[in-house]
């Protein structure tokens, strides 16, 4: 498939600078300065959630059951079940596809 085109290009129109000695400019500098000062003595506290989400917490991991992954690993005894993964990448896949 093509696209013909049906009218020529024109370019972009130079840009116009402003002259900063106009009412309006000085105007909007000083609302900017005045929003910046106001905005600077706000003070901000974070919860306790911020620090807790921010900590290692052993508790997730087995750490017990990591290691013997890693053991059986090295010394060549992991056995996988390729049916069982591919049978729940289809499921995870399928539940994917029901919420579109």
């Amino acid at each position: 498939m093509s696209i013909d085109r049906t009218q020529a290009l024109s370019g972009v129109t130079s840009i116009q600078q402003r002259d900063s000695s106009e009412p309006a400019v000085q105007s909007a500098r000083k609302e900017t300065t005045v929003s910046t000062t106001q905005a600077s003595s706000t003070a901000v506290t974070l919860s306790n959630a911020q620090s807790t989400l921010t900590q290692s917490s052993t508790g997730d991991i087995n750490t017990q059951r990591v290691g013997d992954i890693k053991q059986a690993i090295r010394d060549g005894k992991l056995t996988m079940d390729t049916g069982k993964i591919a049978d729940a990448l289809i499921a995870d896949t399928q539940d994917y596809l029901k919420g579109f």
